[in-house]
């Protein structure tokens, strides 16, 4: 089999804006790529869907870059593109940015075709190792007009409408500063329940001295991990606060390479990781990740679009946690993928054994939304 062509779309709709520690998410955005073959096989790869505020308008012309590396190659052959394609463009395009998350989409159709041509499903040629695995709803975002009523309404309904048995929130916004956060995490907690698990993400916006603040004070509320707490190249202070810290720590959902988790991992600075396939170079590199966590005992809870992660989150035994972000983050979701994912009423979701990703875009619904 061969690869013939690849074509990328990009999409973009308005929505409500929301904001996390550092990052403001306004319109929402989704790149599309598309790799066919001369065995008559289609794979579809994508990135954003979800918060997505990235430059997708570039993502099209490293498709052209990649388009002519990547004609008369075995679709198959998904490792020996990630690496060709990665490590071995570093020198032309640097370690990782927006070359490494198209190479993602582009190693996800790929895969995507691998697990079409196979009657697998891209969840069972990983490990497979879960059939069901928990969900945790993201959200919580700073926006306009959205106080503590109305945080405590929107973590009430994900846990009884949404069926969560966890719920995310972020904190790291400077206007909020810790005592305004941990008002936020005290409202959040009381709406609730003590049985609920409650997560907070900070998006790399903090240094040090607010980390081990924070972590000293989330404990009072029982709160499960504390995601990206610093940016991700401080490596010793990530280990200073995990060895600090009676929470856990989670990261690395803006890692591009294993190296990357390697180092995080041997200054002991992550007790869970957030790898994400759109944002490494794909399944085969997110895979190596989640085998780096196995042998350090460290768990996986993928970071981003439900429906690319889920195939990596079940596929390991260590996998604990689904990313799942609700039609609340961005009302599109409720018909943007199919079929439809949604958290059973325990508040797993079950893996589909429907050959390649097991998800496509909507493209009845998305083609009115084309740039």
């Amino acid at each position: 089999m061969k690869i013939t062509d690849i074509v990328s779309e990009i999409f973009e709709w308005e929505r409500p804006g929301i904001w996390n520690g550092g990052h403001f998410y306004g319109p929402g955005r989704l790149h599309k790529v598309t790799v066919t073959t001369d065995e008559g096989i289609t794979g579809y790869g994508w990135n954003g869907g979800t918060a997505a505020e990235r430059p997708l308008g570039m993502f099209p012309g490293y498709v052209d870059y990649f388009r002519t590396l990547l004609i008369g190659r075995d679709p198959m052959d998904t490792r020996g593109i990630a690496t060709d394609l990665g490590e071995k463009q570093i020198k032309i395009l640097g370690p990782g940015g927006i070359n490494t998350q198209v190479l993602a989409a582009i190693n996800i159709a790929c895969w995507d075709i691998k697990g079409k041509a196979l009657g697998k499903s891209v969840h069972e040629m990983l490990g497979g190792a879960q059939s069901r695995i928990r969900t945790y709803i993201a959200g919580g975002y700073y926006a306009e007009g959205k106080g503590l009523e109305e945080l405590k309404d929107e973590v009430r309904f994900n846990v009884e409408e949404m069926h969560a048995g966890a719920v995310k929130i972020k904190i790291g916004d400077p206007n909020q500063g810790v005592a305004g956060d941990m008002r936020r995490v005290e409202a959040a907690r009381q709406a609730v329940g003590d049985d609920v698990t409650l997560m907070v993400d900070a998006n790399c916006a903090l240094d040090l001295a607010t980390s081990l603040e924070f972590a000293d004070q989330l404990k009072e509320f029982g709160v499960y991990w504390f995601e990206e707490p610093l940016p991700i190249h401080r490596y010793q202070d990530h280990g200073t606060l995990a060895s600090a810290s009676d929470i856990k720590i989670a990261t690395g959902e803006n890692g591009y390479h294993l190296a990357h988790f390697e180092t995080l991992l041997d200054h002991k600075g992550a007790d869970i990781l957030n790898v994400d396939v759109t944002i490494c170079p794909g399944y085969d590199v997110a895979k190596d990740v989640t085998d780096l966590a196995a042998r350090h005992g460290v768990s996986v809870a993928p970071h981003g679009c439900q429906e690319l992660q889920l195939p990596l989150a079940a596929a390991i035994p260590h996998g604990e946690f689904l990313e799942y972000y609700p039609v609340a983050v961005d009302p599109l979701r409720a018909e943007m993928f199919m079929p439809h994912l949604a958290p059973d009423s325990d508040g797993y979701v079950t893996v589909p054994d429907r050959p390649g990703i097991g998800f496509e875009l909507n493209m009845d619904f998305l083609k009115r939304y084309q740039l």
